[in-house]
Order: structure tokens, then sequence, then C-alpha cells
């Protein structure tokens, strides 16, 4: 981003503040440093453990047999064509999660046990699964989880660090280094990113135009444009006092016993915010902005709020860490799955909201009741 601004050339940054570079960059070290302090504060406490051990080989079968359908769905969905399963828009994010995470049991199943039938399981997951994001996927980063939960899984389930040194990593980095290649073109094509790769819908009228667009792998993971919005508007309007995190509190009450509840869209509400936009009555946002953690807490609370908010953050992740028990077996299928889903948010480094929270804290419950139906079945 620095780069960038050095060369006139911001392109999506273009609501980086430059003076508050600095001021930024000292937010984000320093809540960071906390949350690890935090973590490692409370490292050793636990919510009750959400493992479902799957080991019955039949059942397992049945699970590749469900995701199959499921996706099957999917596609046909996307196509138009509906055969009954609606419940799969209702839980289209625990859907999704179960489906990205599930390449990763199998893949550790298949890593430890070296069976051809596991690792058969795990390639047809995940080329269905990375397809369903090449036609359907509107974010850049779905169409990688897929290939970083297949290796992840494959690499812990040997179970030594030596194999990250063979031949085997060099397949991950062939996929990670053309989904960097066509990283920009993705920008501009979200609807349809399959068209991107094969050239059926073309977006560019020459080479130039398409390396101009869009922003670079690094530079979009970059979160200091966000940042220094928000110091601009603490700077401009004032600590917000709990304004921005609001939405949240509507977000603890379950859409069932609440139909109408409103969408939680805290990105689309800063991305307004940063550009002094208002929505007329009835209007909908078109783009979003992520806050960032410490940029949210900074912006209701100030450095109180990043400090202790960022420290409590720290040191609530091992009692949902602890809990998916996720080494003791590469037969839990709901701790891997759960604790997969936490390894990919400490490697995006928290970069959205507080609302990831709430969706931690849901799905948790969830994983947790059906645990204690299985267990009284």
């Amino acid at each position: 981003i620095i780069n960038s601004y050095d060369t006139n050339n911001l392109r999506s940054a273009s609501y980086l503040v430059p003076k508050y570079i600095k001021d930024s960059m000292r937010l984000w070290s320093i809540s960071s440093t906390l949350i690890i302090i935090g973590y490692n504060f409370n490292i050793n406490s636990s919510f009750p453990s959400i493992a479902i051990e799957l080991k019955n080989k039949k059942n397992i079968q049945i699970l590749f047999w469900v995701l199959m359908t499921i996706n099957f769905q999917a596609i046909l969905m996307y196509n138009h064509i509906v055969i009954g399963l609606q419940l799969i828009t209702i839980f289209s994010k625990y859907i999704a999660i179960l489906n990205i995470f599930s390449i990763l049991f199998f893949a550790r199943l298949w890593a430890k046990e070296d069976n051809k039938t596991y690792r058969k399981y795990t390639l047809i997951l995940y080329v269905t699964i990375t397809y369903i994001a090449l036609i359907s996927a509107f974010l850049r980063f779905n169409l990688i989880l897929p290939t970083i939960s297949l290796f992840a899984g494959y690499f812990i389930g040997k179970g030594n660090f030596k194999y990250l040194f063979t031949y085997r990593i060099i397949p991950f980095i062939i996929i990670l280094s053309i989904y960097t290649h066509f990283f920009k073109a993705f920008q501009s094509n979200r609807s349809n990113f399959y068209s991107v790769i094969f050239g059926d819908k073309p977006s560019y009228n020459n080479d130039k135009e398409n390396e101009n667009t869009g922003t670079g792998f690094l530079e979009r993971s970059a979160n200091l444009e966000q940042l220094t919005s928000a110091v601009r508007l603490v700077n401009q309007n004032g600590f917000y006092n709990g304004r921005a995190s609001e939405p949240l509190l509507a977000a603890v009450i379950p859409r069932f016993l609440w139909p109408e509840k409103p969408i939680i869209a805290l990105g689309a509400w800063y991305a307004m915010e940063i550009n002094g936009i208002h929505l007329a009555k009835g209007a909908i946002a078109n783009n979003s902005i992520n806050l960032t953690i410490p940029g949210e807490l900074y912006l209701d609370f100030g450095w109180w709020g990043v400090v202790i908010g960022s420290f409590l953050l720290g040191a609530f992740f091992p009692l949902l860490w602890n809990a998916t028990q996720f080494y003791t077996s590469e037969n839990n299928l709901t701790g891997i799955i759960f604790g997969g889903y936490i390894l990919i948010l400490s490697i995006a480094g928290f970069g959205g909201d507080l609302q990831i929270v709430i969706t931690l804290m849901s799905l948790y419950f969830t994983l947790y009741l059906i645990k204690k139906l299985v267990k009284s079945a």
C-alpha cells in the first residue's frame, strides 16, 4: 500500500489517508500483540468439547455422499434449477464451512491412513467445491480456500514438518502461483471467475488494461487503508461510543425468532461512512469495506477500547480452540471442521470486524447441540 502511494498508483487504496499511516501501523501492531498476550494468558481454558468422532467407515462414506448431494444441488441452483432442497439456502453459511473444511477432514484421513478411498473422496470434493467457487463465489479468497484446506489437512495428517520440504508441496505452490497471477483480473469479474480463466466473456480490451485493473494479492490483503480511514473519522467526528458496533446487538437474536431482522452489514455502513454517503430509503449499498477489529475498537472506544478489546478477544480464542480438540484424532469430524475455520481466520488476521465473534459463538453452540443430540441418540 505504501509503495502504491509513493508511486501515485493507489487503485483500490483510494481511501488511504497518508498522514495517518504511522498511527494506523501502531494501532494494528498494538492490537495484534495484545491478542497474542490475551491468548497466552488464557491458553489452557476451554469451553465444553464439541468433538464428535466419526470412526465407522460406513458413516464416513455417508458423509461424503451427503456432501456431494449438497454440492450437486448448489450447482443446479446456480443454473436456476431447484430440486427441493431449499434448506440449503437457509443454512448456507454453515454448509459453506462444512463443505470447505470437510476437505481438510478427508485429506487428514487420507494422509494419516494412506487410504486410496479417502484420497478419492478428498480430490472429488476438492474439485467440486473449487468449481462451485469458480461459477458462484463473489469473494476472491473463496477460490483458494479449498486448496488451503486440502494441503493443510494433508500435511497435518502426515504429522511431520519435514513433508513440507518434499515434492508434495509443489502442487500447492503451482496452484497458489496461478491464483496470484489471476488475482487482479478476478476483481473485475466477481460474478463469474470462470470467464477470467477460460475467456468465455472477455473483460479487457488489451493486456495493458488487464495489468492496470484491480489490485494484487499482497496489496489486497493489507488493512492499512481501512485503519487510516478509521483514524480520520475519529479525528473528524470524535469517538463513536458504540454506534459502529451497535448492529451486533441485533445479530445475537436468531433470525427464526426475528424473521424481519435487518441484514447486519457493518462493511457497507463503513464504506458509506468513509465516503460521506447516506443511502436513500430503500436503496442498497453495493460496496463493502471491512472495519478490521482494531479499527472498529478504536472507532468506537479509542485506545482503551483497543487495549481491553484486543486482550479479551485473544483470551476468548483458546476457549474455542481447545474445545475443538483438533489434534486428538483424525476422526474428529466436528473438531476438525471448526478448528480449520478458526485456523483460517487466524491466517486471515481477523481483518473483518467483531461480527466474527457472533458467527463463531453461533457455530460453536450449534456443534455443541449436535454433540449432545448424538450422545443422547
